[in-house]
């Protein structure tokens, strides 16, 4: 991948791949100088909202350059209606990370990712993404949801005997999720501290390319040890469908595209909603009257309550990223083949021009069209499970603690801004 080194000059050709800074707009203004590519992942000046750079480039209308960690500037799509047409099925944005003109967010991305499905178009996606999808359906999970109540009352039967304060974070918000996805997996249940530990670093943005790869070959190497184990003691797990149906039985996988499958889905079952429960609990902290509504009727506020949460955090702050498969008019800005693009989607889903009082969090918003779960044929593949495991631990949370408070003043917690999902660090309650 070519991109680890790849830097920015100053010319403007008719051969700009990317990397350069004066693609030619609609308008024939210059939008690609050095000084109009701030640094990329943006800074927020307010935790509970996008980076006041990325709204003002969506009130401005287009897109802009942003320069990444290698010098390179991509464009950054910040408005609702732009990112779809980038995220839509019209095969003129890929999402393959060894595509020398790929954004990725750092030099360990083509390695570590460059074979998975989910960064990969068309035909290397689709048939790899079906052998998936019959796992995490809306009915498939809707059937898990009773487990799921059941380990999220366990870990609520817990807390007390932690002591308070504690550490919702640590303790729940990433405790649901992780025990969740290992029993869709069939990983030990004791091994979780070691799958999460693995996936942490993996996301984050600075992380040495090192230590990134060697997160990776920990959490491929657990993968490869409890997958080998279930030739001999299959279960209902996914990896045991994996290994003893699409590798021994059909042949469709090799042993490794299924040890590759498994951690992906880890990474994208746990780390995500474990950072939307947290900042899900934030909210319903700081808004008493929100949280009176969803526990007045769970049943019928609870799904709301999810859609409006993922829209208002839109966690995912530095993704999905593309790069362009041929030249593209984006609001009026021709993007050239072989230039990258990032999605923005805390902006995007704050669109004023598609939902009504945007910074306001609202948990009976009827609007259905945020992009929390990404959007066109790389949406979420894991987004029912998710949205059931969020349904569950927020009203069951605050049902079994009425008193719960924040052990600290807000001021005092810390949001990581370093990572592809954002989120909390810690969460300090008391009840």
């Amino acid at each position: 991948m070519s991109t680890d080194t790849d830097t920015d000059t100053d010319t403007d050709t008719d051969t700009d791949t990317g990397t350069g800074t004066g693609a030619s707009t609609g308008t024939g203004a210059d939008t690609g100088t050095a000084a109009d590519a701030p640094a990329f992942p943006l800074t927020r000046g307010c935790p509970f909202a996008p980076p006041e750079t990325a709204t003002a480039f969506r009130e401005a209308g287009a897109p802009r350059r942003v320069t990444i960690w290698d010098g390179s500037r991509p464009w950054l799509i910040t408005r609702h209606d732009q990112v779809q047409q980038v995220l839509g099925p019209t095969g003129r944005f890929g999402a393959d990370v060894t595509d020398p003109g790929f954004p990725n967010t750092s030099s360990a991305q083509p390695a570590v990712e460059g074979n998975i499905f989910f960064r990969k178009d068309g035909d290397e996606h689709l048939p790899i993404r079906r052998i998936l999808n019959p796992d995490f359906t809306a009915k498939r999970s809707e059937a898990l949801r009773p487990r799921i109540a059941e380990l999220t009352e366990q870990l609520l039967d817990e807390l007390p005997a932690k002591g308070s304060p504690v550490d919702l974070i640590e303790e729940y918000a990433l405790a649901l999720p992780t025990v969740v996805i290992c029993e869709v997996l069939g990983v030990p249940y004791e091994e979780r501290h070691t799958v999460h530990e693995s996936s942490k670093k993996i996301v984050q943005l600075s992380l040495p390319k090192e230590e990134k790869l060697a997160a990776h070959r920990a959490m491929h190497d657990n993968l490869s040890r409890n997958m080998a184990k279930k030739r001999t003691a299959p279960d209902d797990g996914l990896l045991s469908r994996l290994v003893n149906t699409w590798v021994d039985e059909k042949g469709v996988l090799s042993f490794e595209d299924a040890v590759g499958l498994g951690t992906l889905v880890i990474g994208a079952g746990h780390e995500t909603t474990a950072n939307m429960i947290g900042l899900g609990i934030l909210s319903l902290l700081r808004e008493p009257e929100q949280r009176g509504l969803l526990l007045s009727d769970p049943g019928k506020h609870a799904g709301t309550a999810t859609e409006e949460m993922m829209r208002y955090w839109s966690m995912v702050q530095t993704e999905p990223r593309r790069v362009c498969l041929e030249d593209t008019e984006v609001g009026g800005v021709l993007i050239r083949a072989g230039e990258g693009i990032i999605c923005n989607l805390p902006a995007a889903n704050r669109d004023p021009e598609v939902f009504a009082a945007p910074e306001k969090l609202d948990l009976t918003r009827t609007e259905r069209r945020h992009m929390g779960f990404g959007s066109g044929i790389h949406q979420c593949l894991g987004q029912n499970l998710s949205r059931i495991e969020m349904q569950e631990a927020w009203p069951r949370l605050f049902r079994r603690f009425p008193t719960l408070r924040l052990a600290v003043a807000e001021s005092e917690l810390h949001f990581h801004d370093d990572a592809l999902t954002y989120g909390l660090e810690e969460l300090p309650v008391t009840w």
